[in-house]
């Protein structure tokens, strides 16, 4: 795939990198069953007896044990799963390599010279969350078209994903607005069919004005919020999807409310009323539209609360309703505030990470973590808080945008990092685009938007700087080996 090519020359950096170190590291080490550096003797057999570790993942310093592999790695093959490892040295009767990713097969094979030979038993290859490009592309320039419609390995450079949003009724239409941080500029929606792999484009920027989130109504129409600076611009329309579920040629298109700088809403799971921020007051303000009417908020509307030091914010329901994170995009910190099921209102918000105004990078819990912009957020399910009893049984996963990265935050409030700011023996930063394990290798740069596929337990992620579409998944035996093994 093209927009792989700037990964390669990176990957192949930093796997330099860990040989390198490992060389040094072995050269240092001391093992029982290393005891001989005797060179190849093509006149006696070659013999593999055992390796270590027995089970691992790609990467993995393995250790193999045997008999004349000799000390030169250039006539020194492994393979794993029917892989290429990396052979990094070699001290006669043991030699050191790195394991290849996707290695689910697990036989172990030495080949020295013309001579092979193979372990009885076989490495147990235990599959890695990574992060890998979905879709987009820039040159080695940092350049790239922009293509309306068209298949993900060929669909050019993505402009600003700033918020994702899945279709409730069907999990293979992911929706992309494009926000970015200028209010004169008024992009389009995408829509990524993940089943067709394919990208295309929705209503447009003269339809949707300043397009800034998206929630969806109990009937499965689709909610969004606009930005303008103007007191009688729509600030929520709702769409009715056309034929066949269309979305990208909405049957119909009404607008709910009126009002100046709406940065996020959301239609409450359980009661079906819109909840929307209004920039120039920093408040969250409640509509029922369906007692009052579609555009006919002016005096209808009420105010739940105002957010002195953080007028831009957007808002993240939990699946229950229980309770929404409001996110201070500029203002570092999370706020979490509860729903009042018998006044149908949320409470006055408190933090539950970051601090306002002090931008920063730490893992830790509440306030004395540290965020950088963070964007979108999603929660996602565990199940170990359920079998625990806990009450709260999700975690909440959001972009931190300038710090690079995808962090989890607990019910109890501890941030932790998720994805991102890996391969530090490239450079000193922490942005960038390598793809790979989320910790080790991967890194971003301004991810904004994520979203969750339950039905996969897939991450996307939307790369700003790097335009791109990330994902992040567990990886999968590759379907020529789950052919291989049906066969046998």
């Amino acid at each position: 795939m093209k927009c792989k090519t700037m990964k390669h020359g990176l990957m192949k950096l930093i796997q330099m990198m860990w040989i390198i170190l490992f060389a040094v590291c072995l050269g240092s080490c001391t093992d029982d069953k290393d005891k001989t550096s005797a060179p190849y003797d093509p006149s006696q057999p070659v013999e593999v007896t055992d390796f270590t570790p027995k089970s691992g993942g790609g990467n993995t310093r393995m250790v193999i044990y045997g008999n004349n592999f000799g000390t030169d790695p250039s006539i020194i093959s492994v393979k794993i799963g029917g892989k290429e490892a990396i052979v990094v040295s070699s001290k006669g009767n043991s030699l050191y390599c790195l394991t290849p990713s996707l290695c689910f097969e697990g036989s172990v094979e030495v080949k020295v010279g013309e001579q092979f030979s193979k372990a009885h038993a076989k490495y147990e290859y235990e599959p890695q969350l990574v992060v890998s490009t979905l879709c987009g592309y820039l040159d080695e320039y940092g350049k790239g078209d922009i293509k309306s419609d068209a298949p993900f390995n060929d669909c050019g450079k993505i402009d600003y994903p700033s918020w994702f949003s899945f279709d409730p009724q069907d999990h293979t239409m992911l929706y992309l607005i494009q926000a970015d941080d200028e209010p004169s500029h008024r992009k389009t929606m995408r829509i990524l069919d993940l089943d067709k792999e394919w990208i295309s484009t929705g209503i447009s920027a003269d339809q949707g004005a300043r397009m800034r989130s998206i929630s969806w109504t109990p009937e499965g129409y689709m909610m969004i919020a606009c930005a303008k600076g103007d007191l009688k611009a729509k600030s929520n329309y709702l769409l009715i999807p056309g034929a066949d579920r269309n979305f990208k040629e909405p049957s119909q298109q009404i607008q709910v409310t009126t009002g100046k700088g709406c940065q996020s809403s959301m239609v409450h799971p359980i009661n079906g009323e819109l909840y929307y921020t209004n920039f120039d007051t920093g408040s969250l303000r409640r509509y029922d539209y369906k007692t009052f009417g579609y555009n006919n908020n002016e005096t209808n509307y009420e105010t739940m609360f105002s957010i002195k030091n953080s007028f831009e914010f957007t808002i993240n329901p939990h699946p229950t309703g229980d309770y929404i994170y409001l996110i201070g995009e500029e203002a570092h910190y999370i706020l979490r505030s509860n729903y009042d099921h018998d006044a149908k209102r949320y409470t006055t918000p408190y933090v539950v990470c970051g601090k306002s105004g002090e931008a920063g990078y730490k893992d830790l819990a509440g306030s004395n973590a540290r965020l950088n912009c963070p964007g979108q957020g999603t929660f996602v399910y565990n199940k170990k808080y359920e079998e625990d009893n806990k009450k709260d049984h999700y975690d909440f996963y959001f972009a931190d945008r300038k710090n690079h990265c995808i962090r989890k935050l607990t019910p109890e409030g501890m941030v932790t990092t998720f994805a991102g700011r890996g391969s530090k023996n490239l450079n000193a930063d922490a942005n960038g685009y390598v793809d790979g394990e989320v910790l080790q290798d991967a890194r971003f740069d301004y991810p904004y938007a994520l979203a969750y596929d339950k039905e996969t337990d897939t991450f996307y992620v939307g790369d700003v700087n790097n335009h791109r579409i990330r994902k992040i998944a567990w990886e999968q035996a590759p379907e020529e080996t789950e052919k291989e093994e049906i066969t046998e």
